[in-house]
């Protein structure tokens, strides 16, 4: 008995090994996510910026256009002075050229403050572009190094799984049924050492009694509270081993 219950103490801790790998490959470093968000809000920026420089230019376009048509709005009441035929129509053109002219230099004015906001708005477009290209980068680095670090991983897993192949072949099968269907109901955990008279599995006291016939050895015993299988902690220290080989 004892010498199962040795192997069911490396057992578990092969068992523990191999699920601590297979959350590792399920689960997203933390760093990587952060990553991802800080790409996500960074374009978003960028697509608002580059809709605030698409309407600055519109601005501009349509500024200009307003420009053309008082340029010509002006030539072609310059052109009609040289037909008017009485003072009173001269005048009224005069008037309507200085108006024009006036809305001209607004206009002026509105394209070269949009012109001003073009550059601006250009300068964060560029700045924004460049923040995504590092982080692409960045994150682009981040999971070649997680890549590198499943495959090593998977690789250890793959070693883990040959030898518990390997070791359940030894070991008594309804011991085996037992110990996978508390690990199935003991978050993972069926094996749990007593260290003065404590189970470490549940953090429960052991009764007096049998603490005592857990010393002994001779006997597969589970904790009275959270029915995991039980040994005694000197037993590892007795055989030569410790919990973490």
């Amino acid at each position: 008995m004892k010498e199962q219950l040795l192997k069911l103490i490396k057992l578990q801790e092969l068992d523990l090994q191999i699920r601590k790998i297979n959350k590792e490959l399920e689960t997203e470093p933390e760093a990587i996510k952060a990553l991802r968000k800080e790409l996500k809000e960074v374009k978003e920026d960028l697509a608002t910026a580059k809709a605030e420089l698409e309407e600055r230019e519109k601005v501009k376009r349509d500024a200009e256009l307003e420009l053309q048509d008082c340029e010509e709005r002006i030539k072609k009441s310059k052109q009609k002075m040289t037909e008017v035929k009485t003072n009173k129509e001269y005048q009224a053109l005069l008037t309507e050229i200085d108006e024009l002219q006036s809305l001209k230099s607004e206009w002026e004015d509105k394209i070269i403050v949009a012109m001003d906001e073009i550059e601006e708005a250009k300068k964060i477009v560029e700045e924004k572009e460049k923040i995504v290209k590092e982080l692409e980068q960045r994150l682009k680095e981040a999971q070649q190094r997680l890549e590198q670090s499943f495959a090593h991983f998977k690789k250890e897993l793959a070693q883990l799984r040959q030898k518990r192949e390997e070791m359940v072949k030894t070991m008594d099968k309804e011991l085996l049924k037992r110990y996978d269907f508390i690990r199935s109901r003991r978050n993972g955990i069926a094996v749990a050492a007593v260290n003065a008279e404590v189970c470490e599995g549940c953090n429960m006291h052991i009764p007096p009694q049998k603490y005592n016939e857990l010393l002994k050895g001779d006997k597969l015993m589970t904790c009275p509270t959270c029915q995991r299988i039980i040994y005694w902690k000197g037993i590892l220290e007795n055989n030569g081993q410790t919990e973490e080989e």
